[in-house]
């Protein structure tokens, strides 16, 4: 006749195996992060000798030019998207454009066109490009519920300042936020909390899981008139 196990010794044994897989994550997790702040680090610190040289951020900013005809399609002539749920590009965080370019290009993020455009660029090509959008003025969107506004500060100060600035205007590497569309916001934070597939980043899918829907509306309606 076999013995049984005592239930408490099977639950002891679950709890340790989830603990264990829990740990993985987290170390993994952990080194996919040092590896994005290592890769952001870089680009800053390559994007920072080129602007040394006031001739050569030049030369770079007009060659970036040359390489944006497909991209005014929907960013507009000034960065300022022309296009519904299109991003404004105009004063953006060059590291970043850089970053979400190679995020296209590896699957980090999905979507049909930008992914197919990123994997004809080279890396010289992307920091060109995010140079000359850089160089431009971001001028606020507008638009959202102006009700909301307080609300949208509040959301903002708390959940979003740490690695997007004050200003909203971003640091070392992330998103500057300040004047972008309330459209493409409040659609970045959905695909981030629904988790869709279309965008990877665990950290804002943890801030996003903790908005609802009126939460977005109003930190958006915040940035979109952020100047």
């Amino acid at each position: 006749m076999r013995s049984r196990i005592p239930l408490k010794n099977w639950l002891l044994t679950f709890a340790l195996i989830a603990a264990a897989f829990m740990l993985m994550g987290q170390n993994v997790l952990a080194s996919d992060m040092e590896e994005d702040l290592k890769l952001r680090t870089n680009l800053e610190k390559r994007i920072s000798e080129l602007s040394k040289s006031k001739k050569l951020r030049k030369q770079m900013v007009k060659e970036g030019r040359e390489r944006t005809i497909l991209c005014k399609t929907c960013h507009g002539e000034d960065g300022i998207a022309i296009q519904p749920l299109a991003p404004n590009l105009a004063g953006q965080n060059p590291v970043y454009i850089v970053d979400q370019f190679q995020r296209f290009g590896d699957g980090r993020r999905n979507d049909y066109l930008m992914s197919n455009l990123a994997k004809t660029f080279s890396i010289e090509d992307k920091i060109k490009i995010a140079l000359y959008y850089s160089d431009m003025e971001m001028k606020p969107s507008g638009g959202g519920n102006a009700e909301l506004l307080p609300e949208g500060a509040k959301i903002y100060q708390e959940s979003c300042v740490k690695c997007h600035g004050e200003n909203g205007r971003g640091q070392e590497g992330y998103a500057r936020l300040a004047g972008q569309r309330h459209d493409y916001v409040v659609k970045m934070l959905k695909e981030f909390r629904d988790r869709t597939g279309k965008r990877t980043n665990v950290w804002m899918s943890g801030v996003a899981i903790r908005l609802t829907d009126r939460d977005m509306d109003a930190v958006a309606t915040y940035l979109a008139n952020l100047n």
